[in-house]
């Protein structure tokens, strides 16, 4: 199994060898990283690496990923300070934003690829005494590798969204060897804990250690610090401003068109849109350019410029999306308008705005179940509802106030996991 497993990481390897060089030629998310991947790190991350320490692996695939590990990996550093950090991301945004976010206090570097030779190089590099892979990532090479060197593997946060569910399922003869192979399962909810069991997880390693996504950190602001992120963005208090986040295309021209519909009931309206993949900055501003709307993309913003109201604003630069929620009057969470399963609700939530989302929320079920249910946010089925749902808030700031207060009560009322996953991560130190 694992011959043919190999067989076929290889010839896709191979075949799609020259589609990558082509995008590497003209895209740097591709070019980023390249050697990392197969296990040939930089001198300055050997240097690292060489001394004799303790050291815990932590992968976290991408910007949401690294976001929900940060609250732990800063337990880890206050409470366990003897061991020393090393970070994995797949993307150039994971990169970017940990980087940003860690600084020199963690060892950041791109996840080997699933390919053996890579695999043993990253391992023998880094030669960690656990690995924590943070959500559900499965890699064959990965794991046995580890487990052949008799070192701990950990899922954290683990989940198995409706969409993956079924494909698990019919590979479950084959993931279930490899699932064996991990030492524990610290799954979000009961549901994904029954999942990851159904496809081949040892019942007796599979925990319910929530959602690390609540712990955030984010806490309802200050006005004045409202004030100080507005200014950055050009914007000014008295403006009303629709944050659209991580959003993906099909969403776009909805938002630029039902934007129309709100600039007759609010002078004042402003709508900022952040793609969920920065490099789509253009594309969305030549749609609303095509639609006649005049259209700023903030990595042109200079100190001391200013957003004239009913304005869109593109945001195309990287670990902004946090402040951008910060300034928000009312927040729509991309990736649900469309079939993509939903983008993270539980940021904007825990800063006390009122969210909105489309009917594709499965990535985030049991936020937007359990924020609908205590009247922090609205699902809407459409773009036209989403339009009828913003103008309303907007002519009823009482209504909108109440919904960000009880968003943001639910949210601190669901803290807790990364104090959990900490002590699941410690007890399986203890006992290998």
């Amino acid at each position: 199994m694992c011959i043919i497993y190999n067989l076929c990481v290889t010839a896709y390897f191979i075949l799609t060898l020259p589609y990558y060089l082509f995008q590497m030629a003209r895209r740097e998310k591709y070019r980023a990283g390249f050697f990392q991947r197969l296990g040939f790190y930089p001198s300055s991350v050997r240097r690292a690496l060489a001394k004799e320490e303790q050291r815990i692996w932590f992968h976290a695939v991408s910007v949401g990923e690294v976001a929900a590990v940060m609250p732990l990996l800063n337990l880890v550093r206050e409470e366990i300070p003897e061991w020393r950090i090393v970070l994995s991301t797949v993307t150039l945004t994971g990169q970017r934003v940990a980087r940003e976010k860690l600084g020199g206090a963690v060892t950041v570097l791109y996840f080997p690829l699933d390919m053996r030779f890579a695999v043993r190089r990253a391992l023998r590099i880094i030669s960690p005494r656990m690995v924590v892979l943070v959500e559900t990532e499965i890699w064959p090479n990965f794991i046995s590798a580890f487990h052949a060197a008799r070192i701990p593997i950990a899922i954290i946060n683990g989940r198995i969204s409706d969409r993956s569910f079924p494909g698990y399922r019919r590979g479950r003869f084959l993931l279930k060897r490899f699932l064996r192979m991990v030492s524990l399962f610290s799954m979000q909810t009961e549901l994904d804990a029954e999942r990851i069991k159904a496809i081949g997880a040892p019942p007796e390693r599979v925990m319910i250690g929530g959602n690390m996504k609540f712990d955030c950190g984010l806490r309802p602001g200050e006005e004045s610090a409202r004030r100080v992120v507005l200014t950055s963005l050009g914007l000014n208090p008295r403006q009303e401003v629709i944050v659209a986040g991580s959003t993906h295309r099909g969403e776009e021209e909805i938002l630029i068109d039902l934007f129309r519909s709100v600039k007759k009931i609010s002078r004042e309206a402003v709508l900022v849109i952040v793609p969920r993949h920065p490099e789509r900055a253009e594309e969305v501003r030549s749609l609303a350019e095509a639609r006649g709307e005049r259209c700023i993309l903030r990595s042109s913003l200079r100190r001391g410029d200013t957003i004239e109201s009913g304005s869109v604003l593109i945001v195309n630069t990287v670990g902004e999306l946090v402040d951008v929620y910060r300034a928000a009057t009312v927040v729509f969470v991309g990736k649900s308008l469309v079939e993509g399963g939903g983008q993270n609700i539980i940021e904007p939530a825990s800063l006390g705005k009122p969210v909105l989302f489309g009917p594709s929320m499965e990535n985030f079920r049991e936020a937007a179940e359990l924020l609908i249910r205590n009247g922090g946010a609205i699902r809407v089925k459409d773009g036209r509802q989403l339009g009828e749902a913003i103008v309303s808030l907007l002519r009823d700031p009482h209504v909108r106030e109440e919904m960000g207060r009880r968003a943001a009560e639910m949210m601190a009322r669901n803290r807790g996991a990364t104090r959990r996953n900490l002590e699941l991560i410690e007890k399986l130190l203890i006992e290998k």
